[in-house]
């Protein structure tokens, strides 16, 4: 990581700054298992998918939902922010192994400060922002309310997870959250 991300990192004092660090700094992307780089794309994701490390986030600069979601949670973490990481998906058995099918999994965080629960949303670029709930309940009921709408109507069960384990392929985080 170089040194002015070290410096940016190092000014975050606000989940505020959080989001705005992920905005200037992080794009929607993914390294596959041969170290090319895809932007913006989800092509082969299933097949060639591996989780990403901070310091390799930090690097070059963009996650996907799960990547983001825990460069997020390190980052509210480092100013001593509660916050929990959560995974929305249509459930897949651990076997599960159409790796053609589109990926139907989204990662998010919330994050709590005074009796009240936030959203911060950067991966899903059509819904960026920082949203404000009264409850955990209220958080997930409205945020699963939406995937399962996005993806017709099929029922999303969500997890709350607790680590990004480094360098597992989609399908091995698959099974990871299935087993939480």
């Amino acid at each position: 990581m170089g040194q002015n991300l070290k410096d940016k990192i190092e000014k975050i004092q606000t989940p505020q700054d959080v989001f705005n660090f992920m905005n200037e700094n992080i794009e929607y992307g993914w390294l596959d298992i041969n170290g090319k780089i895809h932007i913006k794309t989800m092509k082969e994701f299933r097949r060639i998918y591996r989780t990403m490390s901070i310091d390799e986030i930090l690097e070059y600069k963009m996650g996907t939902c799960i990547d983001q979601v825990q460069l997020m949670h390190y980052l509210l973490n480092k100013i001593n922010i509660k916050n929990k990481m959560f995974c929305c998906r249509i459930f897949e058995p651990d076997d599960y192994d159409n790796l053609e099918e589109e990926e139907h999994m989204h990662c998010f965080i919330l994050y709590y400060i005074d009796n009240k629960v936030y959203h911060m949303e950067h991966p899903n670029f059509e819904r960026k922002g920082i949203y404000e709930y009264n409850s955990e309940a209220e958080a997930l009921e409205t945020i699963v309310k939406y995937y399962i709408e996005l993806r017709g109507g099929k029922d999303s069960p969500t997890k709350e997870f607790f680590e990004v384990p480094v360098h597992i392929s989609f399908k091995d985080f698959n099974k990871y959250i299935n087993n939480l």
